[in-house]
């Protein structure tokens, strides 16, 4: 009897070993998996504001180019902005004089 129970002790605490291991190798795994994820939720984030910003760069670039000068319009605004300075340079002359 007194061996019988040894044995079934015996038996128990071998039991108890093996699940206590696999608890601790499944911790393991649980703990690894919610680290996997931290980084792909912070990826995630990263790439959402990368594309955010894409966007973004894309809709300057398109309305850039819809609203481009020709290059009449450019010498029309030179032309215009010469007769401005123009005109500022004589009123500070009269108001100088």
């Amino acid at each position: 009897m007194a061996t019988e129970l040894r044995d079934t002790l015996s038996r128990i605490i071998g039991k108890t070993k093996v699940m206590v291991d696999k608890y601790h190798a499944l911790e393991r795994a649980y703990t690894a998996a919610q680290e996997q994820m931290t980084q792909a939720q912070e990826e995630n984030v990263k790439l959402r504001t990368e594309l955010e910003r894409v966007k973004r760069e894309n809709e300057y670039l398109r309305i850039a180019h819809a609203i481009a000068p020709t290059p009449e319009a450019v010498a029309q605004s030179k032309s215009v902005l010469s007769k401005m300075v123009r005109d500022i340079d004589r009123c500070i002359n009269q108001l100088n004089a």
